[in-house]
């Protein structure tokens, strides 16, 4: 797999949102240069939890500033975040079953992760800019 590069492109302009988005890329990178070395299913579980919890503390955080814009697809993009962290939930379960593909789940982070931001969280910046404008 290609590297993930979080560049410009993906910035929502908050700059916490930006770093937690590059933390995630990097997360997603590790796992997949893991997976393409063949590290052992210890490791592979130990970056697959770090990215489960940094998912769950971003996701938190995301989803409280589109609260506090009154972001109207705020239940919409909470059932995303709830599909992603299923999804994360059933690698780890194939992991276990020693029945990961690794394509699979380096392809599902850099589909999820790119499309994700540059759809749905682009989505919410008016409603937050909008927002800030009014404090």
């Amino acid at each position: 797999m290609i590297p993930l590069e979080w560049t410009i492109e993906y910035s929502t302009g908050i700059p916490k949102i930006d770093s937690q988005h590059a933390y995630l890329f990097e997360l997603a990178n590790r796992l997949s240069r893991s997976l393409a070395s063949g590290r052992s299913d210890e490791i592979l579980a130990n970056i697959i939890q770090e990215l489960n919890e940094y998912v769950t503390t971003h996701f938190a955080y995301e989803e409280s500033v589109m609260q506090n814009a009154h972001y109207d697809a705020l239940v919409q993009h909470q059932a995303m975040h709830q599909k992603m962290r299923e999804q994360l939930g059933e690698y780890v379960v194939q992991l276990q079953n020693k029945t990961l593909s690794a394509q699979a789940l380096s392809k599902f982070l850099e589909t999820w992760l790119t499309q994700h931001i540059l759809h749905e969280d682009m989505a919410y910046i008016p409603a937050v800019a909008a927002s800030a404008g009014n404090g």
